[in-house]
């Protein structure tokens, strides 16, 4: 038992191209061990370059698929996968991204890459039950300082110093490079979140954007809104609690202890 778990190792390391070193006990039946090693390796490679075109397919256009197959090569040797399953694989390509020299002169695509990760991170949350304005009603209204919300599971949030929804929208298959896009004015603040089968990308002015990323960490609403009444004496605390209930954002809460 202890020798198959060296092989499968090995079999691996060589495989992701962690080591050139190929493992014993590989017989060759016809190819040599190398030419069928390789197979596995290019069948490997392929499939996760795959992959990850799938989940970053604004990338893969915006780059070209040489390049991307480029970023791939290099994300595939950094990040080897460690799960079987394929919608967990890339969850560091923008990462890799930011890291990589050729790519330097895209300020903006490790942040497109990031809004991609996220798009497929809601697309696949859970479903939850979305909670009626009823239920606030049946909470003494001095308590509601101790309000502490749960969000959709499907809720993530990215602010960048650049229009990257317009760039994800600009790039969509039915709709490529139609727009002309400034990347010195468009900086967003953007909630992603699946009310129903479709990922929405909403942009959100900075006091929005602070109420829902506390909210969402499990702020209660009293220090919630003391923070957000600080950085943005004009926000409208009502109103943006409104929004959540009709954006269906909020799916359950509970009173913190004093």
């Amino acid at each position: 038992m202890h020798r198959l778990r060296e092989l499968q190792r090995d079999f691996s390391r060589f495989v992701l191209q962690e080591s050139q070193q190929l493992p014993t006990g590989v017989k060759s039946m016809g190819l040599s061990a190398e030419q069928r090693l390789a197979i596995y390796r290019n069948n490997t490679r392929l499939g996760l370059t795959a992959a990850l075109r799938d989940s970053y397919p604004v990338v893969n256009r915006l780059v070209g698929e040489g390049f991307f197959a480029g970023l791939a090569a290099a994300y595939i040797k950094s990040y080897p996968p460690q799960s079987a399953c394929l919608l967990a694989y890339g969850a560091h390509f923008c990462e890799l991204i930011s890291g990589f020299a050729a790519a330097q002169s895209l300020a903006y695509l490790a942040d497109v890459a990031k809004l991609e990760w996220l798009w497929h991170e809601a697309y696949h949350a859970a479903d939850a039950r979305i909670m009626s304005a009823a239920a606030l009603a049946q909470i003494d209204p001095a308590a509601y300082g101790r309000l502490v919300f749960k969000l959709h599971p499907s809720a993530r949030f990215i602010a960048s110093e650049y229009p990257i929804a317009r760039i994800w929208a600009n790039n969509q298959a039915d709709d490529a490079g139609r727009e002309y896009i400034d990347l010195r004015n468009g900086a967003c603040c953007l909630l992603l979140y699946r009310p129903d089968r479709q990922v929405e990308i909403d942009s959100l002015d900075q006091a929005e954007y602070q109420f829902l990323r506390l909210l969402a960490v499990g702020t209660t609403l009293s220090r919630t809104v003391e923070t957000v009444l600080t950085d943005h004496p004009d926000a409208n605390v009502p109103i943006l609690l409104q929004h959540c209930l009709l954006k269906g954002l909020l799916t359950d809460f509970y009173l913190a202890d004093v």
